[in-house]
């Protein structure tokens, strides 16, 4: 009789599980194979809430097409997870929420992130999301051809790596950023604006940050490399670290087990380390790009606090390890790096790539939210640097045009997004 009571206690809270509501999740740019295991893991969850766990997948290609829509039509996923930047442009207009403001624990679970990820989520105070993963530039360079140039393999500055270029090159090997002369310039560039003290805008966010004289000598530091030591503007990697036709290259840290796996050949020749720094005064500046995707909670969600549930379920030690050690288990070749720090000691590689890691995510910086969208800003760096490079056009003479043409913008967009400022500013009570 005792059995049949339990079995029937189960079926009954099996059954109000199945006919309950699930909990919809929208995630952008995960592989099938991470998706899965997301699926697989989300059982733990529904197991601990009581809620199921609807997963949807987008392509960062249209990701910011499909919450857009769904927020102007109402039909929106409980949680979405996007690009960082894109968590304060729904933020300001109404269709995620604050969740520093609606969540009294809030603080607890930010904490679990490093402090600089938020760059890319805060406006006036408010953040609208959680990173859940970790995106980090690191440097790999060839140890084998440095010791063979007669160099150091511990390089520090962009000092070191000038001064090695000109040999390397006589011996055909040369240097690669991560992003070339892409679309993605920005993210090479930002490198060199925050070792130097410049950033996409003023710290009050008024005005350009393109034309601090921090950035204005970035940004010639940044074209010299092109321009006067010759590196590469476009390469493929892995194959070219794999000859040597690169002894040195900036990547995210994916390249580490891609090099791990698949190219044998070089095993013990070549190590990943922090991106190159730039000295302020005496201290060392090695800043290089760190920051996650966000989950965010919609405002039309009727769930909001299972969705705070599976965020902070999603960002606990525990589940982050576990992602992680599924995805290097089952998608050979795959890393996935923990947006809680606590988490990214338990990664499956040696110690020191491990702390190697966590140096990069500590002190690395993302984009910070200003109200000019991410694309558009993105473009100026981009013209920029193919005026200097491309077309000769003097450095400084690029970057301050399109500072100018960074200034007008931001000036129309204070306009165009003043009563949405407005209206944050009273949900905050200020």
């Amino acid at each position: 009789m005792k059995k049949f009571l339990c079995l029937l206690l189960t079926v009954i809270i099996f059954s109000f599980i199945i006919s309950a509501k699930p909990l919809e999740v929208w995630l952008t740019g995960l592989t099938n194979e991470e998706l899965s295991i997301f699926r697989e893991m989300a059982i733990d969850y529904t197991q601990k809430y009581g809620t199921e766990v609807v997963l949807t997948n987008l392509s960062w290609s249209d990701f910011e097409n499909r919450f857009i829509l769904a927020a102007a039509s109402h039909e929106t996923p409980d949680i979405g997870g996007m690009g960082p930047l894109f968590a304060p442009e729904l933020g300001l207009r109404g269709a995620v929420i604050d969740l520093k403001a609606n969540f009294s624990d809030f603080s607890e679970v930010a904490s679990r992130v490093p402090p600089n990820f938020f760059r890319a989520l805060s406006y006036q105070g408010s953040i609208f999301g959680i990173p859940y993963n970790a995106n980090v530039t690191v440097g790999f360079q060839r140890n084998d051809i440095l010791q063979q140039l007669g160099f150091s393999t511990e390089l520090k500055t962009w000092d070191e790596i000038r001064a090695i270029l000109p040999k390397a090159q006589v011996k055909d090997s040369n240097i690669a950023l991560q992003c070339g002369l892409s679309e993605n310039v920005y993210a090479d560039l930002n490198i060199f604006m925050w070792q130097h003290g410049g950033d996409d805008f003023t710290p009050d966010l008024r005005k350009s940050g393109f034309d601090s004289p921090q950035s204005i000598k970035a940004f010639k530091e940044y074209v010299e490399l092109y321009t006067k030591y010759k590196i590469l503007k476009e390469v493929p990697f892995f194959q070219a670290f794999s000859t040597g036709e690169l002894f040195y290259m900036l990547q995210y840290q994916n390249m580490y087990t891609n090099l791990k796996t698949a190219a044998p050949q070089i095993a013990g020749k070549w190590n990943m380390v922090q991106v190159p720094g730039t000295y302020q005064g005496k201290d060392l500046k090695r800043t290089a790009s760190a920051g996650g995707a966000a989950l965010t909670i919609f405002r039309d969600s009727k769930m909001k606090k299972e969705a705070w549930n599976f965020i902070r379920w999603i960002t606990e030690v525990r589940v982050q390890a576990e992602f992680s050690k599924q995805v290097t288990t089952k998608i050979p070749g795959s890393i996935f790096v923990p947006s809680n720090r606590e988490a990214v000691l338990k990664l499956d590689m040696p110690q020191e790539a491990i702390q190697l890691m966590l140096k990069a995510v500590d002190e690395g910086s993302i984009s910070i939210y200003g109200l000019v969208a991410p694309k558009l800003r993105r473009r100026y760096l981009q013209f920029a640097a193919h005026e200097a490079i491309l077309q000769g056009v003097d450095p400084e003479t690029a970057i301050r045009k399109y500072a100018d043409e960074h200034n007008v913008e931001i000036k129309k967009k204070e306009k165009e997004y003043a009563r949405f400022i407005a209206t944050l500013l009273k949900e905050q009570g200020k």
